[in-house]
């Protein structure tokens, strides 16, 4: 062979070997900027299913309906959050069980409470871990995912502090809790959990890295009446007076 043809054979193998790496290097461009694009449609998602289920768009009767629905409660179901299974599920918030809300205002945090622990509850809300826990009784502990955008789900958690007040409801009661605790623990702790002699709510989530977990405590202080709320109360769950004063 001459050398004219070796030096054809090899130039033609080059621009071979360029137009495919020009091509992969366009699909990947192209798949980077689909995931770019599918994060605020997740967000967007997660945020209209929130507010879709927020407690002040319930009634009492539906909460209680909710109350008794077949529910799991395996945490080694959880898996992490990220924008293709939210997108690809096929969750539809309507079809969840809210039977309550949880509300921190300093941190502008009102999200649904769902029975059970699933991924699906945690798309939009949080999730009761324990079949027995009753609001204001014992430890009420609730988990929902750490979301990369800080003002979903129980990313606000990451700003927590001693002091802030904390609101639960169930429409008949609002129960008001002072937060005692913030602190991270390892997946290990699951003391966190356990049954306490004096009322607590305990708020779990993952921390930034997705290794240990973020716990949030605070001690019951008060119990009032859902008619009996104040505007205060009212408006972290973002509850119309008139409706309350109404039913």
């Amino acid at each position: 062979m001459s050398t004219d043809n070796k030096q054809t054979r090899s130039s033609r193998n080059k621009k071979r070997g360029l137009n495919f790496r020009t091509i992969l290097g366009i699909i990947l461009i192209v798949i980077a900027m689909v995931l770019f694009a599918m994060d605020p449609i997740k967000d967007h998602m997660i945020e209209q299913g929130a507010q879709a289920n927020s407690i002040g768009n319930l009634t009492r009767e539906q909460v209680l309906e909710n109350q008794n629905r077949d529910v799991t409660y395996d945490l080694a179901e959880i898996t992490t959050i990220d924008a293709s299974t939210v997108l690809t599920d096929g969750v539809n918030p309507d079809d969840l069980p809210v039977v309550g809300g949880v509300a921190i205002p300093e941190l502008g945090m009102n999200l649904p409470i769902h029975l059970g622990t699933d991924n699906a509850g945690m798309y939009y809300g949080a999730g009761t871990l324990s079949p027995d826990q009753r609001m204001g009784v014992s430890n009420y502990a609730l988990a929902s995912h750490h979301s990369s955008n800080p003002e979903l789900l129980f990313a606000p958690l990451m700003n927590a502090e001693v002091g802030q007040t904390l609101y639960l409801t169930d429409l008949d009661q609002v129960y008001v809790y002072e937060i005692d605790v913030v602190k991270v623990v390892p997946p290990t702790a699951v003391e966190v959990l356990d049954p306490t002699d004096h009322s607590i709510v305990t708020l779990i989530t993952c921390t930034y890295d997705l290794v240990d977990r973020v716990i949030v405590q605070g001690s019951l202080v008060e119990t009032v009446s859902i008619d009996e709320a104040n505007a205060d109360m009212l408006d972290a769950f973002s509850i119309e007076q008139t409706i309350v004063g109404n039913e």
